[in-house]
């Protein structure tokens, strides 16, 4: 498991509701770009780790 999910690891009831929603909705979303576009996994992570670096 990626270290960031260790030190960042929802509660049991924080992983139900829209926790568990917004995490199934961006894992649909990451995988419909790379059947859309053939986009390679790494391009697809950095988009996400870009993303991610506006919420830091």
């Amino acid at each position: 498991m990626p270290k960031a999910f260790e030190e960042f690891k929802f509660t049991d009831d924080q992983k139900t509701g829209a926790v568990s929603l917004f995490w199934e909705n961006v894992h649909l979303a990451a995988k419909a770009l790379k059947e859309d576009t053939n986009c390679p996994n790494e391009i697809i992570a950095s988009g996400l780790r870009a993303v991610a670096a506006e919420w830091d």
